[in-house]
């Protein structure tokens, strides 16, 4: 039986073939989050770690953009590179419920000050290529603050509103619900 991360990754990389999909504009909506989280911290250097096609970020941003499913921004940062600040946008619910304890630790591994991550937390609107729901994980947030609960300095929003629709290549706008930040 073939991993399910690399099922996920394989089909994510057939999606990002087409222009429009996963552009990296969930970036928009929690600028304002992340501007006040570079100002309290002196953030110098941030890691998008799950860019997409990254076409939103600010031009003065000091950052390393990482996507295993965009050739342009597949390379990884090497090991034990520190970045002031680790963002992780609309991400983690692709990722199969069995990788995420590893890439939830790599995520903060990267991280020498904040991280700023979300999680959906019901289906996508969108429908991979082999049928699949686009999100891998879907879970209530109680299980997401269970997973991150070892961790500090992070802010881990979510993303609630359920589709009204289901079609391959469908973007829907979904409000976001703010944790509050932990320290």
């Amino acid at each position: 039986m073939e991993n399910m991360y690399e099922i996920y990754l394989e089909q994510a990389k057939l999606m990002h073939k087409d222009p429009k999909v996963w552009k990296g504009h969930m970036i928009k909506r929690y600028m304002p989050q992340i501007k006040e989280i570079i100002a309290k911290y002196n953030v110098k250097t941030i890691l998008d770690y799950g860019c997409g096609k990254a076409q939103h970020h600010p031009d003065g941003w000091n950052s390393y953009k990482y996507d295993p499913a965009v050739p342009k921004f597949e390379k990884k940062p090497e090991a034990g590179r520190k970045f002031d600040l680790v963002i992780c946008i609309d991400v983690l619910e692709h990722i199969p419920e069995t990788d995420l304890p590893r890439i939830i630790k790599e995520i903060f591994d990267y991280s020498d000050k904040y991280v700023f991550a979300t999680a959906a937390v019901k289906e996508a609107g969108k429908t991979l290529p082999n049928g699949l729901n686009a999100h891998a994980t879907i879970r209530p947030q109680e299980w997401w603050n269970e997973l991150f609960a070892p961790y500090k300095n992070y802010t881990l929003d979510f993303t609630t509103k359920k589709p009204t629709k289901r079609k391959k290549y469908y973007v829907l706008g979904q409000k976001v619900k703010a944790n509050k930040i932990r320290e």
